[in-house]
């Protein structure tokens, strides 16, 4: 009776479990150290730099990171790319026929975006900056990443001085770089405020601007 029952009883088979691999994309993977490692230099500046956290973090081993970062330099300068892609990611669209003055105004609140709600890009900014006067190499990435921003900023200068609205009397160039060192110059400040900022603005367009041009 005992067998029987044992013979009519369903015999439990074990299940086995096959685990499948998933093969990122190179660019999937690449994207995913980089990322590793901005949110380090973020965190802990370039001390924070290490390669084999950075793989851990990426969910990879030692030797795939530097299969596509061989040497170090070549993910600092990855880093850098990527900030340059955050920053043109976040810029405002410029509105259609705006002045020369909102123009400006846009740019302003931009960087006060940066300062208050990214406070990861403007760390790892800082972090490029402060070594860049010792390294050549990082001197050429800081100086690529704002070169479109002045850029940008010469043009909407240019373009106040021919419609009339800011004054004839000064040098485009020199003006965009005064413009840039007093934004860099509060975004460094960790301590500025939005009401800085906005008194900081209100200067520039009171020196740049046309009496009658003046908010």
């Amino acid at each position: 009776m005992a067998l029987a029952c044992f013979l009519k009883a369903p015999m439990a088979v074990a299940k086995k479990t096959t685990r499948v691999r998933t093969r990122l994309d190179p660019e999937v993977r690449r994207e995913l150290i980089v990322k590793a490692a901005f949110k380090a230099v973020a965190k802990e500046g370039f001390e924070g730099l290490r390669t084999r956290d950075i793989a851990r973090r990426a969910g990879i081993n030692i030797a795939t990171l530097h299969h596509y970062f061989p040497a170090k330099e070549d993910l600092i300068a990855a880093v850098a790319d990527h900030l340059e892609s955050r920053f043109r990611a976040e810029k405002t669209e410029p509105a259609a026929g705006e002045s020369a003055l909102d123009a400006l105004n846009r740019q302003w609140k931009d960087a006060i975006l940066y300062y208050l709600e990214r406070p990861e890009m403007l760390a790892v900014y800082r972090e490029y900056t402060g070594r860049a006067a010792r390294d050549p190499a990082l001197r050429r990435l800081v100086e690529r990443l704002h070169s479109d921003w002045r850029a940008d900023i010469v043009a909407i200068l240019q373009r106040g001085r021919s419609d009339g609205s800011l004054r004839a009397d000064f040098d485009p160039e020199i003006a965009a770089r005064v413009i840039l060192s007093t934004v860099w110059g509060l975004i460094a400040h960790i301590f500025s405020s939005k009401a800085d900022f906005d008194a900081a603005f209100q200067e520039l367009t009171r020196w740049l601007a046309r009496p009658q041009a003046t908010p």
